[in-house]
């Protein structure tokens, strides 16, 4: 009865192990899909928040809109320039492979006047050595 006992606890401690491997990482990533879309307005006053609505492939029922993930801004006589990446986190080995189009909202502040041009990737060149973009400029002027 002994030996059962020691055996049975062997077998739960290399089952838990199992289930606490890095297995289940295997299914786990964060993917960065290409936009295919961005609508919104195209001016704002310093300080005011806008809204632009970004479209973009989901596959399958395993997918979570993470954020958006912003590049550093470049500027150039009042002109400034930033890359946003959608991402989104796919958890899951068993997935449906449905692919659907999410729309999120990404929110738009400048505290400086100028021209902003956000370029949200939306593929890659032939030779996948560029990205190609939507750029979505805004105007910010201060208020009158």
């Amino acid at each position: 009865m002994k030996k059962f006992k020691v055996f049975a606890l062997l077998l739960a401690l290399t089952t838990l192990t199992g289930c606490l491997s890095d297995d289940e990482n295997y299914c786990s990533q964060t993917i960065y899909p290409f936009v295919t879309n961005v609508t919104g307005p195209e001016a704002a006053l310093t300080g005011e928040e806008i809204t632009l609505n970004v479209s973009f492939p989901i596959v399958s029922n395993c997918a979570t809109f993470v954020g958006f993930h912003e590049g550093q801004v470049t500027s150039e006589d009042n002109v400034y320039t930033q890359s946003i990446y959608a991402a989104v986190q796919y958890e899951g080995c068993q997935c449906s492979g449905l692919t659907n189009t999410q729309i999120e909202e990404y929110v738009f502040s400048a505290d400086e006047p100028g021209e902003y041009n956000l370029k949200f990737i939306s593929g890659s060149s032939d030779d996948n050595t560029q990205y190609t973009y939507i750029t979505k400029t805004i105007t910010v002027s201060d208020p009158d």
